[in-house]
C-alpha cells in the first residue's frame, strides 16, 4: 500500500507535467500541411502583346519587421504565382508592344497588441516599342488577423491564413481593374479582340461583298390593281343627279322642244327653290288640277 507522502508526490508531479502535456497536445493539433496557393481555376486574362515579364521591386524597396518570408506560401511567392496563373501574352510575335506585371509590396507585420496585418501591391503595364507606358492598372490588398495573443501569434498557420485571405481580395480587386483600364489590350484565347474594342461592321447589316440581290420577278408584284370599270357602264339618273355641278356652273343648252311651252306648267311653276336640293320631277299632275291652254275653263268647253 502507498504511504501518504508517496500519494502526495505523485498529485503534485501530475499537477505540474499536465499543463505541459496539454500545451504540446494543443502544438500538435496545428496543421504542418499546407495546400500551396494556385489561382489557375480562375478566369485567364490575355493581353495582346508578345511579352509579359514579372519585376519584384521588393528587393529594392523592403519592409522593416517583415515576417512573410516564415509563412507556409510567402506573400511575395503568391503573388508570382497570381501573375503566371492568370496573365497570358497572346498578341503576336512581332508586335511592338509588351506587358510588365510590377510586384510594389508583399509583407506581413506583427503589429503592436498582437495582431497581424498583411499588406501586397501590384500594378501592370502595357509598354510601346520605345518602352514608354501607354496604359497601366494597378491594385492593392490588405488583411487582419487578431489571434489569441496567449499562444503563438506568429505561427505557420496564422501567416498562411493572412496571405490566402489576402490573396483572395487582391485576385477580385486586380481582375476589376484589368477591365477597367486594360480593356483594348485584352483579347481572347485566339488573340481576336474583346471588352470594348470596336468591330468593323456594315451599316445594312450585310456584308459588302456579298453578290447584290437579283431584280423583281415581272409577273410578281408586292401592290395589288383593281379593274377598271367598263366604259360603256352608265351611272343611274338618281346618282348623277345627286352629283349635279354647283350653281355657278354654266347651265346646259337649251333644246328645240325645251324651248316650247310646256302644256303642264306652261309658267314653269316645277322649278324648286334655289335654296333647297333638287327633288325628283314628277311629271303626273294630281287629278282636277289638269287644264289645257285655250280653252275657256267657266264655260265647261
Amino acid at each position: 500500500m502507498m504511504s501518504f507522502p508517496h500519494l502526495f508526490r505523485s498529485s503534485v508531479a501530475a499537477a505540474v507535467l499536465l499543463p505541459a502535456l496539454l500545451a504540446g497536445c494543443a502544438q500538435n493539433n496545428e496543421p504542418t500541411q499546407f495546400a500551396p496557393l494556385r489561382y489557375d481555376y480562375l478566369g485567364q486574362m490575355n493581353l495582346n502583346v508578345s511579352s509579359l515579364a514579372i519585376v519584384d521591386r521588393t528587393a529594392t524597396h523592403p519592409v522593416e519587421g517583415n515576417i512573410g518570408p516564415e509563412a507556409p506560401t510567402p506573400p511575395l511567392q503568391a503573388v508570382r504565382q497570381m501573375a503566371q496563373d492568370r496573365l497570358t501574352a497572346r498578341g503576336t510575335v512581332d508586335s511592338p508592344n509588351t506587358a510588365r506585371f510590377v510586384i510594389d509590396r508583399a509583407s506581413i507585420l506583427h503589429l503592436p497588441g498582437g495582431t497581424l496585418k498583411g499588406n501586397v501591391g501590384v500594378h501592370l503595364d502595357i509598354l510601346a516599342a520605345d518602352g514608354h507606358r501607354v496604359a497601366s492598372a494597378s491594385a492593392q490588398a490588405s488583411q487582419s488577423l487578431h489571434p489569441d495573443p496567449s499562444g503563438d501569434v506568429e505561427s505557420r498557420a496564422n501567416l498562411y491564413a493572412v496571405t490566402r485571405d489576402m490573396m483572395q481580395t487582391l485576385n477580385v480587386e486586380f481582375e476589376y481593374q484589368v477591365h477597367h483600364s486594360l480593356s483594348k489590350w485584352l483579347v481572347d484565347a485566339g488573340g481576336t479582340p474583346v471588352g470594348s474594342a470596336i468591330q468593323t461592321q456594315s451599316l445594312t447589316g450585310q456584308d459588302d461583298s456579298a453578290a447584290p440581290l437579283p431584280a423583281p420577278s415581272a409577273t410578281k408584284t408586292d401592290t395589288q390593281t383593281l379593274p377598271a370599270a367598263p366604259a360603256s357602264a352608265t351611272p343611274p339618273a338618281a346618282f348623277t343627279e345627286t352629283l349635279a355641278a354647283p350653281a355657278t356652273a354654266p347651265a346646259p343648252a337649251t333644246s328645240a322642244q325645251d324651248a316650247e311651252p310646256n302644256p303642264i306648267f306652261p309658267s314653269g311653276g316645277d322649278t324648286a327653290p334655289a335654296t333647297k336640293p333638287a327633288k325628283p320631277r314628277t311629271l303626273s299632275p294630281k287629278a282636277s288640277f289638269l287644264s289645257l291652254p285655250g280653252k275657256n275653263t267657266a264655260s265647261g268647253q
